[in-house]
């Protein structure tokens, strides 16, 4: 007996259609704007051709990307449904697990983003240029940076890309080779931090994307060295979907929490330990002895884990914390000489706890490395 076929079959689309698309997109890519209609190559991939894709899968079945859907499969072949793009956009977003950053929702505004622009005069200069900066340390004897795709994925994500006429044109990288156990680390990192952003800041891009992956006590430098004049975007580092590893998550739709509990309020205090537990716990009580009896602010998210931060609203709800703990400090021990900072915080958190500390105005900033049993300390921000 012959077995039964049960798949459901996809709606064919018709050559009609196809041309629409193409029409609709001026032959170009609706993530990445690269041009379709010959060869050609953007950031970190080469395009041979163009590709009419899904928003909503082709089928309902499980390997079909979004596709639980309330829409007919012959309405999923229609134009309302289908956006052109390149073989690399179109591989990513059909990716398992990508439908958690691309979307319906994403995919269908970018698609009506871009053919709108069509619309109006096929004007396509909408794509913000970026100067990219790499930082990459050792974490328990392993550099780790971000990869061309990478990197590639989330510009065009953030509708960015590289500025100048050749990616690497606009790319600042620092490379910390020494491991985060050797004492002179710390020096040596924040000098090549100090001394590669100096050179951003005498150049002429106004965004700059960043991409880091090193210690907490750098990474909190590095923010502190970032020019608060220019539009700066911080990217994540996630541990799945490795291509997608930087770009922000679209869920979920409610920011984290993060809550601010402190001791008594000190008048006298030149020294305040603060414990920030986001990624994971921070015990106070493994500080250097002459910190034991300091006063203490906990700055805490309400769902401790890797994932506390998954998206941009996540952030802006740390920093937003962040900046409340320093008035916290400021208005309940005025006499303080040092924040010592204590943390266990995602790549964009301990970045933003550097941006947001005022070193000219607020105390300076005293960051410590976890190693072992103890935290030690690994350089000060002032």
């Amino acid at each position: 007996m012959a077995r039964r076929k049960t798949q459901v079959a996809r709606s064919r689309i018709g050559e009609a259609v196809i041309r629409e698309i193409w029409v609709r997109a001026a032959g170009r890519c609706v993530l990445c704007s690269s041009y379709l209609l010959g060869g050609g190559r953007t950031y970190f991939h080469h395009i041979p051709h163009g590709q009419v894709a899904h928003n909503v899968g082709a089928t309902t079945g499980k390997k079909s990307p979004r596709g639980k859907s309330s829409l007919t499969l012959d309405e999923r072949a229609l134009p309302e449904n289908l956006l052109l793009l390149c073989h690399q956009c179109h591989r990513m977003v059909d990716d398992i697990g990508a439908e958690k950053i691309y979307n319906e929702e994403y995919l269908a505004r970018h698609k009506r983003e871009h053919e709108d622009r069509v619309r109006q005069v096929t004007n396509f200069a909408t794509v913000t240029p970026a100067a990219v900066v790499r930082v990459t340390g050792r974490i328990r004897g392993t550099l780790s940076a971000a990869t061309d795709r990478q990197v590639g994925a989330a510009l065009h994500y953030e509708d960015l890309r590289p500025a100048g006429e050749h990616p690497h044109d606009s790319e600042y990288v620092v490379t910390i080779e020494s491991e985060d156990t050797d004492s002179w680390v710390w020096d040596e990192g924040s000098k090549k931090i100090a001394t590669r952003l100096a050179a951003l800041r005498d150049s002429p891009h106004a965004t700059v994307a960043v991409f880091a992956m090193a210690p907490i006590p750098l990474l909190v430098f590095l923010g502190s060295q970032l020019d608060d004049k220019s539009d700066i975007r911080v990217f994540p580092r996630f541990r799945d979907a490795e291509d997608l590893a930087c770009c922000w998550r679209n869920e979920p739709a409610t920011p984290a929490v993060f809550e601010l509990s402190s001791s008594v309020a000190d008048a006298t205090a030149k020294d305040v330990v603060v414990a920030v537990s986001v990624s994971g716990v921070v015990d106070a009580d493994r500080a250097q002895a002459d910190l034991i009896g300091a006063p203490r602010v906990s700055l805490r998210a309400s769902e401790l884990g890797p994932d506390a931060i998954q998206t941009k609203s996540d952030l802006t709800a740390f920093a937003s914390a962040w900046r409340r703990t320093l008035a916290k400090v400021e208005s309940d021990y005025p006499a303080c000489e040092r924040i010592h900072l204590l943390a266990a915080v995602p790549v964009v958190a301990a970045v933003a706890c550097g941006q947001h500390h005022m070193r000219d105005a607020q105390p300076a900033l005293v960051v410590y490395q976890r190693a072992a049993e103890e935290y030690v300390e690994a350089l000060t921000v002032s």
